[in-house]
């Protein structure tokens, strides 16, 4: 700090309040900006999480039907008492259109609504045929019914992977048109039983896709403004009811991005879609509208096609009170105000600031006054050799005190600077020994008197005299700074008044002086 000059501090002060206000205002900024981040990734994952309650209402059929199951309701895997048991949970939940029984080695028995009754397939032991029944008001029909075609290895293949990959308590979601041949959109929800002889196996449930949507669109949304259901190839079905619908044709479909008539669902899908894997780990934004959104896909499927529930948030919905955008302008108002009011207390007491920057590089050491006579001669040093003795007369003189003084008034009317008293005009330190002082402090006394007596006790204030020994050597250094009223010099010849012009102490005339004072007020 000590080689820090007056106006450099005063610099570094006002310089150094912008510097903290706009580094204070970053990370201001920062700060909101994270918890925007964390406050809106949080809302999105709640809002899906409690969608996805609306989806687990709908299963309640299924994990009703686990419970009753697994408490030795199969008691026979045999087709008629499989067709008994299904038939009456179908009966009993209208919103299912089909039931499968798996195991590891694939379907076991199928029993769906299709052609005004229901159809039931059961595989032969080798799993190489399929015997359809066509059933209605419970009872086999007098023709023969020939089904539809299934490729029943491949059925096979998918629910033996989809079983070897589920624990119990897990449910499992994923489309299921190509299983039961149907033109509107199916999903099964999956999950392991137990027979009543202790046998592992897997109930899939079907529901129309509509089922969902509509359950999904009366739910509570949690600040979502668009739901969707999205699959991992890159496709997604739109909740009807929220933002654009889809039209009627296209409704219950499963559709690629460009064919998604909601601008917000078609950048959320294609973000997703553009993933790695085509599930996100967190949320993440994007602009649509000249809005900022937030997405999520939270997966459903644990094994297969990667069904999520995908949900698309506006920024609006999740800012609170101290993170909106107003409470952003507001607080940045009120830090450049405050940065304002620092900054103009700052000017008014430039001065003072300057001052004690001047005060604090005095030198206090040998070494530093060694290093500013090596800097010569100036607008802020000078050198005189004694304080009162006249080498060439070899006695005390008036004249030797007046040098001294009209140096230090000249330094209190300009930029301040520095007297050394024992240092020759080539910079040689000589000391003041020919003064003749019987100690350092005599001489500081006698020079203070001086002071007192031909400028103004008022300005001692403004003027700091040490005596410090260089090498062997006593040097008296007086340091000044700038008076802020004229420092008049009361001399044997009358007042005078001096100002620095260069190396040297300008005496000004009245005309001058009247010149100096209008453009130092």
């Amino acid at each position: 700090m000590r080689g820090i000059r007056g106006k450099q501090l005063y610099n570094l002060l006002f310089y150094g309040v912008i510097f903290a206000v706009a580094a204070v205002g970053s990370l201001a900024y920062m700060g909101v900006r994270e918890i925007r981040h964390d406050a809106a990734m949080v809302a999105v994952e709640n809002s899906a999480r409690g969608l996805s309650g609306a989806v687990t209402v709908l299963l309640n059929a299924v994990r009703n039907s686990n419970q009753e199951m697994g408490q030795g309701l199969l008691k026979s895997l045999k087709p008629a008492a499989l067709r008994k048991e299904f038939g009456a949970v179908l009966k009993d939940h209208q919103n299912l259109e089909a039931i499968m029984l798996s195991d590891g080695q694939g379907l076991r028995y199928l029993l769906t609504r299709r052609f005004g009754g229901m159809v039931e397939a059961v595989p032969d032991d080798l799993h190489t045929v399929l015997s359809w029944t066509l059933l209605k008001d419970g009872k086999a029909g007098d023709k023969p019914f020939l089904g539809w075609k299934m490729d029943l290895a491949q059925v096979d293949t998918v629910l033996s992977d989809e079983f070897s990959h589920l624990e119990p308590g897990q449910v499992n979601w994923r489309s299921a048109n190509r299983f039961h041949h149907v033109n509107v959109a199916w999903i099964t929800a999956s999950s392991l039983v137990e027979s009543g002889s202790g046998q592992r196996l897997m109930l899939s449930f079907a529901f129309p896709a509509e089922a969902i949507l509509s359950q999904l669109s009366g739910a509570e949304r949690g600040g979502a403004e668009r739901i969707f259901l999205y699959w991992g190839d890159g496709r997604a079905m739109p909740v009807s009811g929220l933002g654009t619908d889809v039209s009627p044709d296209l409704a219950g479909q499963a559709l690629t991005p460009d064919k998604l008539p909601d601008p917000v669902v078609r950048k959320a899908v294609s973000g997703l879609a553009a993933l790695e894997d085509g599930t996100p780990d967190k949320p993440f934004s994007f602009t649509s509208g000249g809005e900022t959104w937030w997405t999520w896909a939270m997966p459903l499927s644990i094994f297969g096609d990667t069904l999520s529930l995908g949900v698309a948030v506006p920024r609006q919905n999740v800012l609170s009170t101290l993170t909106s955008d107003s409470f952003l302008q507001a607080g940045a108002v009120v830090l450049i105000l405050m940065a304002f009011g620092v900054l103009f207390i700052l000017h008014r007491s430039r001065g003072r600031i300057e001052s004690l920057g001047m005060r604090r590089e005095a030198a206090t050491t040998a070494g530093e006054v060694i290093d500013l006579i090596q800097t010569g001669e100036g607008g802020r040093l000078e050198f005189k050799q004694t304080l009162r003795f006249n080498i060439k007369s070899g006695k005390n003189g008036k004249e030797i005190e007046h040098a001294c003084l009209k140096t230090v008034s000249a330094f209190l009317n300009s930029e301040g600077g520095t007297l050394l008293v024992g240092v020759a005009d080539d910079g040689t330190v000589t000391g003041f020994d020919e003064d003749n002082f019987d100690s350092d402090d005599k001489a500081l006394l006698h020079f203070n008197n001086l002071v007192d007596r031909h400028i103004g006790t008022e300005f001692s204030r403004y003027i700091d005299s040490r005596v410090i020994e260089v090498g062997e050597k006593r040097v008296l250094r007086v340091h000044c700074i700038p008076a802020p009223v004229p420092a008049i010099l009361d001399a044997a010849k009358g007042e005078e008044f001096y100002v620095r012009s260069g190396p040297a102490s300008r005496c000004l005339t009245l005309k001058q002086f009247h010149d100096w004072l209008g453009r130092h007020q």
